[in-house]
């Protein structure tokens, strides 16, 4: 079972979802498909397994978890695409299938006769996958690449259509630069075992789970950060640009946030600093950045942050966890 957090976390935006394996990708897929029923969404499964009855990812599997499935397929609002001839063309560098996929859901959106269901798309779609797990790379990072430029185009055009791209933990373990590749295409990462509830017999507490928000742009850091942060139970959310920052924050609640003062994109750190504070004045933020303390607290310029919310790059992972337990405690 997954935190109530996560759907919110993805609605509306471009996700990689790193997952353990293929059964916690199907987990994933229904969960989200059961959330977005229940917000009115037309939800879309686009599997290169669909049809595959001897996949776990196969569509039959699926609709064993999906709350009154058929009658959800026979309404319209689940629709479920055989994702492997789209898959095939992609690892020839071919992405037309994709672009009449794009025609179709803004088709949809633009039909004024559908009813209110209609305003809200959510597809989870699985052809990056599979292309990392074959490791055609360079076709999967293209294809997220892709997914990225349409899905901004939605967003410029307010489309609200939330595109969830799950891609392979064990093979991005071993392939860092080309998972910060993936991900810097896409709004956020999300590592799905970190939002996992923990039973009682977990050895993390529950009271330890922390809600983290955190925006960073250099891969070395985002690899520390999420794999290392998501290993003590706390539920990460990494991304590298300040106006999703904010969007994110605006629509939920977070026990920290980490901000590097280098890049994020067209807004300055002060700048999200800034709205952040005025949203929640009690936020609790982390600073980060290559420049000593003072200054780095003399860029932000008196916005109530003390030398303690600072931590200078580079540091170490216990640095890293003294600090975020001494700003959680004051």
């Amino acid at each position: 079972m997954y935190r109530p957090e996560l759907f919110e976390i993805c609605n509306g935006n471009h996700v990689m979802l790193v997952c353990e394996d293929e059964n916690a990708r199907l987990d994933a897929a229904s969960h989200f498909i059961n959330k977005g029923f229940g917000l009115n969404q037309l939800c879309i499964y686009a599997s290169v397994h669909a049809f595959d009855n001897d996949s776990v990812l196969s569509a039959s599997n699926l609709k064993s978890k999906i709350s009154n499935c058929e009658s959800q397929i026979n309404s319209g609002n689940l629709q479920i695409i055989d994702f492997k001839p789209y898959y095939e063309s992609a690892g020839e560098s071919n992405l037309s299938p994709f672009e009449f996929l794009k025609e179709k859901l803004e088709s949809i959106l633009g039909d004024n006769d559908l009813d209110t269901r209609q305003n809200k798309i959510m597809v989870f779609a699985d052809a990056a996958c599979c292309l990392t797990q074959s490791k055609e790379f360079d076709q999967s990072i293209a294809l997220e690449n892709w997914w990225q430029h349409t899905h901004d185009e939605w967003v410029d055009n307010n489309q609200k259509i939330t595109i969830i791209c799950p891609h392979p933990a064990d093979i991005l373990r071993r392939e860092l630069e080309v998972k910060w590749d993936i991900a810097d295409a896409h709004d956020i990462l999300v590592i799905l075992s970190s939002h996992l509830l923990k039973n009682s017999n977990s050895t993390v507490r529950s009271d330890t789970n922390l809600r983290i928000l955190i925006a960073e742009s250099e891969p070395d850091i985002m690899i520390l950060y999420s794999e290392y942060l998501s290993a003590l139970g706390h539920n990460v959310s990494v991304i590298t640009d300040g106006n999703r920052c904010l969007s994110l924050f605006n629509r939920r609640d977070f026990d920290l946030v980490i901000l590097d003062t280098h890049s994020l994109g067209n807004l300055t750190t002060p700048e999200v600093v800034k709205e952040i504070v005025r949203i929640e004045p009690h936020q609790k933020i982390l600073l980060t950045g290559t420049n000593p303390p003072g200054q780095i607290l003399r860029d932000i310029d008196s916005l109530g942050l003390n030398k303690n919310q600072v931590l200078q790059k580079p540091f170490h992972l216990y640095t890293l966890f003294n600090v975020i337990s001494q700003i959680l405690s004051n």
